[in-house]
Parts: C-alpha cells; sequence; structure tokens
C-alpha cells in the first residue's frame, strides 16, 4: 500500500512539473498557431512586433488621428490598444468562424467589464458578447496572463475550442512578419482570392498545400513575398513552375509591346519580378515588394 502511494506521490510530482513546463515556457509563432482548431483552416501568424518595427503597422493602421470614434472608445474603456498592447496574432479561419490565439498585455478586469457593459456576459473565466454579424458571438479567455484566446464563431463558446495542444503536423514557421498556411480548398472560388493569384488558382487548388510569407529581404532594403507549395508529385511541380514562369513572361511581353513601364507602386511591377523554381515536389516563388507598393496597397491604389 505505502509503495503504491508513493508511486502515485512521484507521478504527481512529475505531472506537476510537466504541467508547469508546458503552461509556462514562453509561446513562439508555433506554440501560438497550435492553440487553433487544425481541420479544414486556413492559419495566420502575424508578428506584430516585427510589423512595428518594420512600420509596416502604422502603415495599416493609420495615423491615431484617423481611428474610429468606436476603436477610441473601446481602448479607453478596454485599456488595450494594439498600437502598443499588441506582440504577436495567430489566426484560424473556417466554416465563416474565425478563431484567435492573441499575445500581449491584457488588462482582465477592463476587458470583462466592457463585455458586459455591451450586451455580454462573463462566466467561469470566459466572457461572450454579440458580433456585429448576425448570428455570431464574440467570446474571450485568457490562457494565461499574456495570451488571450478569442472567437468570433455560431457558438457562443467558440473560444473554447483554442487551447495549448500539438497538432498532428506541426506547422514551420520562419523569422517573417507574417505567415499565411492555405488548404487546397481556399483556391476554388476565384473571387476571394487577392489580385494577382487568379491565373494560378487551379495549379494551387490541385496541390496538398500553400504558404506564403511576407519578410525582410536579404539585403534588408524592403520586403519580400515568399511562396511554398506542396505538389503531390515532382512532375506537378515542375509543370507548376513552368506555368508560373510563363504566366510571368507572358505580362513582361504585353508590357513591352505597349511600351509600358509599370511604377514601383504598381501590382505588375510586382508580378513581372517574380521568380519561380521547382525542387522535387515543391515549387518556391519569389517576389520583391517595395514600401512604395505596400503603401498604394493601403490606401486602395493598386493599379
Amino acid at each position: 500500500m505505502k509503495k503504491g502511494a508513493a508511486i502515485a506521490a512521484v507521478l504527481g510530482v512529475l505531472l506537476g512539473i510537466w504541467g508547469y513546463w508546458f503552461y509556462s515556457r514562453p509561446y513562439d509563432a508555433v506554440r501560438l498557431v497550435q492553440c487553433l482548431p487544425q481541420d479544414r483552416s486556413l492559419h495566420v501568424y502575424m508578428n506584430i512586433g516585427l510589423l512595428r518595427s518594420a512600420g509596416i503597422l502604422d502603415l495599416l493602421a493609420g495615423t491615431q488621428g484617423t481611428e474610429e470614434a468606436d476603436y477610441k472608445k473601446f481602448v479607453e474603456q478596454s485599456g488595450f490598444d494594439y498600437r502598443t498592447d499588441l506582440d504577436a496574432v495567430a489566426a484560424g479561419f473556417r466554416d465563416s468562424d474565425e478563431y484567435f490565439a492573441v499575445q500581449g498585455r491584457f488588462k482582465w478586469d477592463r476587458l470583462s467589464a466592457y463585455a458586459q457593459s455591451h450586451q455580454g456576459k462573463c462566466d467561469s473565466g470566459t466572457c461572450s458578447m454579440p458580433a456585429s454579424q448576425p448570428g455570431k458571438t464574440i467570446s474571450f479567455s485568457l490562457l494565461r496572463r499574456d495570451v488571450l484566446a478569442m472567437a468570433v464563431a455560431r457558438d457562443p463558446q467558440g473560444s473554447r475550442l483554442i487551447f495549448p495542444g500539438f497538432w498532428k503536423d506541426p506547422p514551420t514557421i520562419p523569422a517573417a512578419a507574417i505567415w499565411v498556411s492555405a488548404p487546397p480548398y481556399v483556391f476554388a472560388d476565384a473571387k476571394s482570392l487577392p489580385a494577382g493569384l487568379g491565373p494560378f488558382r487551379s495549379q494551387l487548388e490541385r496541390a496538398r498545400g500553400t504558404v506564403f510569407t511576407l519578410a525582410p529581404s536579404p539585403d534588408q532594403k524592403a520586403f519580400e513575398v515568399r511562396m511554398t507549395v506542396d505538389c503531390t508529385a515532382p512532375d506537378d511541380a515542375a509543370k507548376m513552375a513552368a506555368q508560373f514562369s510563363s504566366v510571368t513572361d507572358l505580362l513582361k511581353k504585353m508590357l513591352d509591346r505597349e511600351k509600358l513601364k509599370p511604377a514601383a507602386g504598381d501590382l505588375s511591377s510586382v508580378l513581372i519580378a517574380g521568380h519561380f523554381e521547382a525542387q522535387k515536389d515543391q515549387v518556391t516563388g519569389t517576389w520583391p515588394i517595395e514600401r512604395k507598393f505596400i503603401e498604394s496597397l493601403v490606401s486602395g491604389k493598386v493599379e
């Protein structure tokens, strides 16, 4: 009996040590993404600190003077301002529902009070409030002091689907400002794709998966979008790289024929600079991105 109690005590201590290690160790990009539902989801990771230091966050957010009154009111009441309090965001999009694991500095008392003052309620560490989208609820809870789980979903307790865990196939996330992992079905609807990806839709839809990253360029003077496509076979990868290169060359010839030279802020200037290659069953594509293009994209003036 004493031996069994001793074994149980040792197991309890080991489990306690493991639990402390698991829940107290820092959240890196991979761990934050693995908090999200995995199946049939588009996943996004944003390193807000890197976006902030590169000046991209200010471009995306605009000046403080142009912020909407509702957001200013939210900052005042909740004590949370993404400009200064947000470090990283992992997001998952599945069947029109949205899931977020957010890393930053939070004032839980003020966040819960904000929810309750907007037709919401808080119970057992989870708060919920009506979303602006009909039939959906915003729910959120703290996974720990600096990590917030939040969902905008049809399930009123959707944030409970967000928790620390391990995926069967953990993602590989490089040191990038933005990382996007897109399953094949995402490319089924041409209308939902960003401008410029339309010609490549059918190829991407047939692949096993596609990853996009935005990171500083190798010379650190601009940025670079990198695409990595996992194909089903080496032959498919070779054909895809050739098709991507062919479309890019065709665009170059069209511009040359019309004697047009795209400006730095034009989409065509980005597309014609694309470079593609195939290695085994994988295709990589890279596009240099000038700051001028990001400014045009944010302002809606991309041509």
